[in-house]
């Protein structure tokens, strides 16, 4: 019996300190055992009816063993939520820009990121392919895209050559995989989900028809046109702004800038293609936009270049209900000049546009119910250096980073390209965590994306 006694104390032992550690659903709540074994032995005091007291040697044997127990308990749970939360702020990434460049062969710039954010230059791949500047326009979102599902690789346009470059990632390190045909002239665009690829050829300064089309991508990188998924846009050359899968992956957007048009195509089972539906922009001239990965309404938000008052800007949110583009509220005013470029954070609440014309970053907060408003009343959340129009943005995979593209090509003479890299703190307001003057990139620099 006084053997069974001992057993049944050190379960109830064991049972309480348990408790210390964990929530009560048995969720490790960040406790270390330490202080778990220290509470419990206040609390054995406490029952004895004072904290004074000399703790006992049986007391102290026990807690011991408990602590050991329990430290092999705390490493099945894994790390404690500060702890994880401490390892994502440590964490680094990277950030990479397409140069697109315009003779020899087209590259990709590669920096990593520290997880204070800053960025170090690790240094210039080459990519096959050519860049081309006509083949953009005034510019276009998504021309260099990352994926994760098979491996991680880069996606980007040569739309000097009309072809697509894919890239390999280990590390940090690229390797080119392969080059492709974009199966239209002048690609510009990109959108990759479960193994299907989108791009959007825009035939920009051509003779040719823009167009979108599609690829199966296989498991080395490979990419195979669709039978059926070559379609043409709402008219010949419509000056598009960015291809984009939905978050369901059953129908494929496409901007239209010039006809102020949004269209939707149907993606079937095989990855083809229906014919486009076609519908007016609320806002005036769409450009960039990005899917609300918190939206369970598949939320969209759209850059508006024009629209606002003395040749400013604006965003609009829309919601795709079934293949049907519906406005949620909109065009919402920036006061900044030509937002044409848009990210959303990964928890849904902030939206940011790059204003290539005004050197500036506007924030957008993104409610419950999905309507946008301005973060700053003068729209001005953030700035890039005065002599940049910033162009492709990017946010790191946790979103608490978001980079820019800032070019100079439209400088007399043309200046290189830089980029600057903002915090994104818990109210959406942004604080710069890199100084531009620290690298410099070709001048012809078009997209950027990061993790």
């Amino acid at each position: 019996m006084a053997t069974i006694q001992k057993r049944l104390d050190m379960n109830t032992t064991k049972e309480k300190v348990f408790k210390l550690l964990t929530d009560p659903t048995g969720r490790h709540v960040g406790t270390s055992p330490a202080v778990a074994v220290t509470r419990f032995i206040a609390s054995q005091e406490r029952e004895r009816g004072t904290c004074t007291r000399l703790i006992s040697p049986r007391l102290l044997v026990t807690c011991s063993l408990m602590a050991l127990l329990l430290s092999t308990l705390a490493l099945l749970l894994g790390p404690t939520p500060p702890a994880r939360a401490a390892a994502q702020a440590r964490a680094g990434g990277y950030v990479f820009v397409l140069n697109n460049d315009l003779s020899g062969s087209n590259s990709i710039t590669t920096f990593s990121r520290a997880g204070d954010g800053s960025l170090k230059l690790l240094g210039v791949t080459s990519i096959g392919g050519l860049g081309s500047l006509s083949a953009f326009a005034d510019g276009t979102q998504g021309s260099l895209i990352l994926t994760h599902d098979e491996g991680q690789r880069l996606f980007a346009v040569d739309a000097g050559s009309n072809q697509i470059s894919v890239v390999n990632i280990h590390g940090g390190q690229l390797s080119l995989g392969g080059v492709f045909s974009s199966g239209g002239t002048g690609p510009v665009s990109l959108s990759y989900r479960d193994g299907l690829l989108y791009v959007l050829n825009a035939a920009n300064g051509s003779n040719d028809s823009a167009n979108v089309a599609g690829f199966h991508v296989d498991d080395q990188g490979n990419l195979h046109p669709i039978a059926g998924a070559t379609r043409p846009l709402s008219t010949s050359q419509p000056n598009p702004g960015q291809v984009q899968i939905d978050p369901s992956g059953r129908f494929l957007l496409v901007t239209e800038k010039v006809p102020n048009l949004i269209d939707v195509y149907r993606i079937h089972n095989d990855g083809s293609l229906s014919g486009a539906s076609t519908f007016p922009a609320t806002g005036t001239y769409p450009f960039g936009m990005a899917f609300n990965p918190a939206s369970p309404q598949h939320e969209f938000i759209v850059a508006d270049g024009f629209g606002g008052q003395n040749g400013t800007g604006a965003v609009t949110a829309y919601r795709l209900a079934h293949g049907t583009v519906q406005v949620i509220n909109g065009p919402v005013a920036d006061h900044q000049k030509a937002p044409c470029w848009m990210v959303i954070t990964g928890d849904g609440h902030y939206a940011y546009t790059s204003d290539a014309d005004s050197f500036t970053i506007s924030g957008y907060r993104i409610h419950a119910d999905g309507t946008i408003s301005l973060l700053n009343k003068d729209g001005v959340t953030a700035t890039t250096p005065s002599d940049t129009f910033p162009l492709e943005e990017g946010l790191s995979l946790d979103s608490r980073f978001l980079y820019v593209l800032d070019s100079r090509l439209l400088n007399m003479p043309p200046g290189p390209a830089t980029v600057s890299g903002f915090l994104i703190h818990h109210d959406g307001s942004l604080t710069s965590v890199v100084n531009p003057a620290n690298f410099t990139l070709p001048f012809t620099a078009i997209g950027l994306t990061a993790e």
